[in-house]
C-alpha cells in the first residue's frame, strides 16, 4: 500500500477530511491535497506531522524500502518542524534513535 493509500485509509477510518487533517497536522490544506494526489511520498517532516495527526507510528506510513532513511535525518526534521511541541515520550524516542537503541519510551 502506498503512502497516500495508507493516509486515505486512516482518514476514512477516523472519519476526517483533508481540511481536518490539515488542522490536526499543522500543514496547509493545499499541501495535504497536493501530497495525496502525488505518487511520491512527501518530505519526512510532512510524514512526521501527518503520522502524529493520525496517531500512527511514522514507520507505518513509510514504504518497506524507506525504513533505511537515516535516524539523523528523521530526528533533525522532526525537531526543526515541531521540536517545541514534542511530548516527553516523543523526545525519549528521538534520544533512543540517536543512541541506536530499540527502547520504547
Amino acid at each position: 500500500m502506498s503512502w497516500k493509500e495508507k493516509v486515505l485509509e486512516l482518514m476514512k477510518q477516523r472519519n476526517i477530511n483533508q481540511k481536518q487533517l490539515a488542522e490536526l497536522s499543522g500543514i496547509t490544506e493545499s499541501s495535504i491535497s497536493r501530497h495525496l494526489h502525488s505518487e511520491r511520498r512527501p518530505r519526512m517532516d510532512i510524514v512526521v506531522n501527518v503520522a502524529k495527526a493520525l496517531d500512527v507510528d511514522i514507520d507505518y506510513l513509510l514504504d518497506e524500502g524507506e525504513h533505511l532513511e537515516s535516524a539523523y535525518t528523521t530526528i533533525s526534521t522532526a525537531i526543526a518542524r515541531k521540536g517545541g511541541e514534542l511530548t516527553a515520550e516523543e523526545k525519549n524516542k528521538l534520544i533512543a534513535l540517536i543512541l541506536g537503541s530499540d527502547i520504547d519510551a
